[in-house]
């Protein structure tokens, strides 16, 4: 996520140019989710491959991309009460698989995928 700078002379002062980086360029790619119960507990992989090539229908422009995971959590002894927990994955570039476990035995109540 460096994006090069370069200060080129000029009369009077210097010229400062900004060249795109590797934050700054988004890939066309095709996603998808994949999810699975772990003994009980809720496990959602997202990963995005790149397309080369023209524009494929259902692919979007893609600069990083993450999991999430929603489940409900019981809690509580004698009067017992559901607790919704939305847990995100980290941040991955095009071509890596995020991944995100909830840590104890739930029921999944949702789970989707973000991208920027």
């Amino acid at each position: 996520m460096i994006a090069a700078v370069m200060t080129a002379p000029l009369l009077g002062g210097f010229l400062t140019l900004a060249l795109p980086g590797e934050a700054l360029a988004a890939t066309q790619a095709k996603c998808s989710l994949d999810i699975k119960l772990d003994w009980g507990r809720g496990v959602v992989a997202s990963t995005c491959t790149m397309i080369i090539g023209p524009q494929v229908k259902g692919a979007k422009m893609v600069n990083h991309h993450r999991s999430v995971l929603s489940c409900d959590d019981i809690r509580g002894q004698g009067n017992q009460h559901d607790i919704r927990v939305k847990l995100y994955g980290p941040w991955k570039p095009v071509g890596q698989t995020s991944t995100v476990k909830f840590p104890i035995r739930s029921s999944v109540a949702g789970f989707s995928q973000e991208t920027n």
